[in-house]
C-alpha cells in the first residue's frame, strides 16, 4: 500500500471515529445527559476542528444549559466554517431572541431560510420574532408560509389564531384554535383562548363547554373556572358560578396569585349577596 492510500485510510477512519462522537454526543443530548453529550461534542472537534455539526450541536447543549455566550460562539464558528449552513443561522436567531435582540434574530432566521427555503421552523420563529416587533400582518404571511410547508404545525395554527383573535378577526382566529385542537387535542391555551373569544362574542354555552375540556385536560388550571364562573353568571347559574369562583379562589391562592385571588372572592361574595 503506497502512502497516499495509508493517508487516505487514516482520514477514514479519523471521520468515522468523528462521527460516532457526534452521534454519542446526540443520543446523551437525547437523554438529558446534556453535560456528557458536551464532552463528546468536544472531543469530535478535537478530531476534526472543521467538523460543522459538532459546532452547531455542541451550540445546542450549551444553550439549554444558560451558556447563551457560549452557544453563540459555537453558532458563529459553524457559520464561519460553513456560510450556507441553515441549521445554525436558525440555532443562532433562536439564541439571539433569548437575549432580547430581536432585529438580528429575524435577520438569522431570514438567512436560513435563504439557504432552506422549505425551513417551515425558519418561518415559525421568524413570524414569532415579528410579532414582538408588533408587525403583525408580517407575522401572520410567515405563519402562513410555515403551515403551508407543514400542514400539521399546531404551534403555527396557534400563534396565528393569536393574531387574528388580537386584530379582531373572531371567527377566523376561531377556526386556527379548532385546527390546532384538531391536530394536538391537549392544547389547553388554544382551547381556553377559544372559550375566551366565544365568551366575548355571547357564546356562553360554547365558552363553559372548552372551559369544561380545560378543566378536564387540567383541573388546576384556574382560569378557567374564574372564566367559567362568569358564563355561568351570564347564564344565571349562580349556584354554579359561586363554586366555581370558589374553585378559582384557592387554585389562584395555592399558585401565588393574590390578584386573581382577590377578583374571584369579589365576584363570589357579590354572587352570594345576590
Amino acid at each position: 500500500m503506497t502512502d497516499e492510500h495509508v493517508s487516505i485510510e487514516m482520514e477514514r477512519k479519523e471521520l468515522k471515529q468523528v462521527k460516532k462522537y457526534n452521534r454519542q454526543g446526540i443520543e446523551k443530548h437525547s437523554l438529558g445527559d446534556l453535560a456528557g453529550a458536551i464532552a463528546d461534542y468536544d472531543r469530535a472537534i478535537e478530531l476534526h476542528p472543521h467538523y460543522t455539526q459538532a459546532y452547531n450541536n455542541r451550540g445546542l447543549a450549551k444553550g439549554q444549559l444558560g451558556d447563551l455566550a457560549g452557544a453563540m460562539a459555537d453558532y458563529n464558528h459553524a457559520i464561519n466554517l460553513n456560510d450556507k449552513y441553515a441549521k445554525a443561522y436558525y440555532n443562532r436567531g433562536r439564541a439571539r431572541m433569548e437575549t432580547g435582540n430581536v432585529s438580528l434574530a429575524i435577520a438569522d432566521y431570514s438567512w436560513a431560510i435563504k439557504q432552506a427555503p422549505d425551513y417551515a421552523k425558519a418561518y415559525y420563529s421568524r413570524g414569532v420574532a415579528k410579532l414582538g416587533l408588533d408587525e403583525k400582518a408580517a407575522a401572520i404571511a410567515d405563519f402562513d408560509r410555515a403551515i403551508e410547508l407543514n400542514p400539521n404545525y399546531a404551534q403555527a395554527y396557534y400563534q396565528r389564531g393569536n393574531t387574528k383573535n388580537y386584530l379582531g378577526n373572531h371567527a377566523a382566529a376561531i377556526a386556527d384554535y379548532d385546527r390546532t385542537i384538531e391536530i394536538a387535542p391537549e392544547h389547553i391555551k388554544s382551547i381556553y383562548n377559544r372559550g375566551s373569544i366565544k365568551c366575548e362574542v355571547g357564546d356562553n354555552a360554547g365558552a363553559i363547554a372548552d372551559y369544561n375540556l380545560a378543566i378536564s385536560i387540567d383541573p388546576a388550571h384556574a382560569k378557567s373556572y374564574y372564566n367559567r364562573a362568569l358564563n355561568k353568571t351570564a347564564l344565571k347559574d349562580r349556584v354554579g358560578a359561586i363554586a366555581d369562583f370558589d374553585r378559582a379562589a384557592s387554585l389562584f391562592h395555592e399558585q401565588g396569585d393574590f390578584d386573581s385571588y382577590q377578583k374571584a372572592i369579589q365576584k363570589q361574595t357579590r354572587e352570594y349577596n345576590l
